[in-house]
């Protein structure tokens, strides 16, 4: 309930109170509010949350201030104090809690962020309208990602929030990683990319996504953005190595076609016996794609961002030697 407030409101107590009254009695309560303000008596800072008549409601000894006792006829001060500034801040501007503990509208102007839901909210005043999707994100700093592989002269670089991983061009098939250690199962992540890549020219599959990598062997796995021709799809690509070609993921869905969106969001769980890819338009409610054994394929023992560098290369203009890039925007750890 939003804090009230009440320019010169005063009166004094009608009985004496020991340091833990919590139901004390005012010579008059005109001038107050409801309930829900805060109050000085000597140097005693008290919380009322509700009134009936001239007895109010207290909760005692507020913003490090002692309890102690008070005697009749002290006064009694409606104050505005930091702890009152600062529920109103947290409470009466704006709120984040999970979409089941949303508060009760009646305060107009008050925004709602939930923690599970997939829109911003704001108080009318009677009720809570919608007013524009939201997408929590958890931006990655450059040190999340410590390992290169095939770096040549590529880059990441702080993009004022989130990362950009810039691939410089490839002759031939490479795969340009920025990775990180594995991490013990069971374990979740997600991210979502802004890619910056053109897989149309000669490459069939994975141009940018996530990928898992078995550093003993070379083997990796790319789950992501690719295609040819005029199509664009979510696909899952193994390699052999990050120089060699790749070969559709056994069990990928066919035609998964990318939304008009830019805005890829993917996820990536591991529970120790399955590794699950998911995908989703919003970040909140996820598509499984696929689901097989953690060791298929192979074992991996780091994670992170892959660029297919070959697929902007072709030997013609207009596609002649351009380097591709993704901007990382989320990349959160579960």
């Amino acid at each position: 309930m939003a804090e009230l407030f009440k320019n010169l409101a005063s009166t004094t107590l009608a009985a004496d109170i020991d340091d833990s009254t919590t139901s004390i009695t005012v010579a008059s309560a005109m001038g107050f509010t409801g309930g829900n303000f805060r109050i000085l008596i000597d140097s005693e800072i008290m919380k009322v949350t509700a009134v009936s008549g001239t007895t109010f409601t207290v909760v005692r000894a507020q913003e490090s201030t002692a309890a102690t006792s008070h005697t009749s006829a002290t006064a009694v001060y409606n104050v505005l104090t930091a702890g009152a500034l600062d529920a109103h801040d947290q409470n009466d501007l704006a709120a984040y809690d999970t979409y089941a503990n949303r508060p009760t509208a009646g305060t107009p102007g008050r925004i709602f962020l939930p923690t599970d839901g997939a829109f911003l909210e704001r108080d009318n005043g009677t009720a809570w309208e919608k007013v524009g999707p939201i997408w929590p994100m958890t931006p990655p700093t450059a040190s999340t990602f410590a390992t290169w592989l095939n770096q040549s002269t590529s880059t990441v670089t702080d993009a004022k929030g989130p990362l950009y991983f810039n691939a410089v061009y490839a002759t031939s098939a490479t795969i340009r990683a920025i990775l990180k250690s594995y991490l013990t199962t069971p374990f979740t992540v997600e991210m979502a990319i802004l890619p910056n890549v053109l897989p149309y020219t000669s490459s069939s599959d994975v141009a940018v996504g996530l990928c898992i990598r078995d550093s003993a062997t070379g083997k990796i796995e790319m789950y992501g953005l690719g295609g040819n021709g005029a199509d664009l799809n979510i696909k899952g690509y193994y390699y052999s190595s990050a120089t060699a070609s790749g070969t559709s993921v056994t069990g990928w869905p066919t035609g998964t076609h990318f939304s008009e969106s830019t805005l890829l969001w993917l996820r990536y769980a591991d529970d120790g016996t399955y590794r699950v890819i998911s995908i989703s338009v919003d970040g909140c409610t996820w598509t499984q794609l696929l689901s097989v054994s953690r060791t298929t394929n192979l074992t991996p023992d780091q994670i992170g961002i892959g660029i297919k560098a070959n697929t902007a290369y072709t030997s013609s203009s207009p596609y002649f030697s351009i380097d591709s890039g993704v901007t990382i925007l989320h990349w959160k750890e579960s």
